[in-house]
């Protein structure tokens, strides 16, 4: 981390900041704005450690000439460690949401068809790096896995060889988001693919514990998946403007709309399949699942797609 925090909450912040990141938020979006929050404590609160009402609305203060966008982001940040605080037992006062005013609604960026079907093919044009020993076996199969199963960042960085079962095409997931073990099942296509990934990586790391192994053992960072998945799209020759840009956890977002896409064009009761989805992605209440309803809309403003195509982007795969 590049930023060096001094006030009394600099442990919790980098903490905060950790979680953050394994959850697929890129590390400087919080780490810039909570390094001047900490600079903004050890001059103006040098001596307290606990974040009360007073600090947090003078730090959501409206700056001058300070859009309202920006303050609305610092709030928000400051707002997101405070429940943290909160959630491992410390005195925070949470801001009310909406105190900087309403900003516009996260939307996750949605793939069109040839965005979808190029980052694979840049995934699997990727060359092999010194730095980075078996990135071109990697890469390509965890982007998909990511894809095909609708997994979250962190999820994938810590499946293990022991939970990977390739007699039956599952992955156990067992460090998961509140804790919500579950089973997930690959696509035929996905199934296949991994198999023929684990025997090159037996020969290469024998005595893997990770699926997705770094070289110098344990799970990959996520600043390091991160740096791939740009590495991944500038192969492919695709470019992004600031207002639309992907992060790698919307694969995720764009699994379950696909899904549910592929469920509205096959005529099926979406509401009565919407269980089995929530399970299958480990949500903890329907409501996180039924969101995505509201996204398919937007998807087709994008996309001519007319059905879940992992088995499409898994057959172009090299062998």
């Amino acid at each position: 981390m590049k930023y060096h925090f001094k006030s009394l909450f600099a442990n919790d912040i980098v903490a905060y900041i950790k979680l953050r990141v394994s959850l697929g938020n890129e590390e400087d979006t919080y780490a810039r704005r909570l390094h001047s929050f900490d600079i903004f404590c050890v001059e103006q609160y040098p001596h307290e450690d606990v974040l009360s009402r007073e600090i947090t609305e003078a730090w959501c203060t409206k700056k001058p000439n300070e859009k309202s966008k920006t303050l609305q982001l610092r709030t928000n940040i400051i707002r997101g460690f405070s429940k943290y605080l909160v959630s491992i037992g410390k005195n925070a006062y949470i801001i009310p949401d909406g105190f900087a005013g309403k900003g516009e609604q996260f939307i996750p960026y949605l793939y069109n068809d040839i965005e979808l079907s190029d980052f694979f093919v840049g995934a699997d044009r990727l060359p092999s790096h010194p730095l980075s020993p078996f990135r071109e076996y990697v890469v390509p199969v965890m982007f998909r896995v990511l894809y095909c199963c609708g997994l979250r960042p962190q999820e994938v960085r810590h499946i293990k060889v022991s939970d990977t079962n390739l007699d039956e095409g599952t992955f156990y997931i067992s460090d998961s988001k509140r804790n919500m073990d579950r089973i997930v099942s690959m696509s035929q296509e996905l199934f296949d693919l991994c198999i023929k990934y684990d025997t090159h990586m037996q020969n290469m790391m024998p005595s893997r514990e990770y699926f997705f192994q770094n070289p110098h053992g344990g799970p990959y960072k996520i600043a390091w998946i991160q740096q791939q998945f740009y590495r991944c799209w500038k192969e492919a020759g695709i470019s992004f403007t600031k207002d639309r840009k992907p992060r790698v956890y919307d694969w995720r977002h764009n699994f379950a709309t696909h899904v549910i896409l592929k469920w509205m064009n096959e005529k099926k009761d979406v509401m009565n399949l919407l269980p089995y989805l929530s399970t299958y992605m480990g949500h903890s209440s329907l409501e996180y699942t039924a969101y995505y309803i509201h996204l398919v809309p937007r998807h087709l403003k994008y996309s001519t797609l007319t059905e879940w195509n992992c088995s499409q982007i898994t057959r172009g795969h090299k062998s």
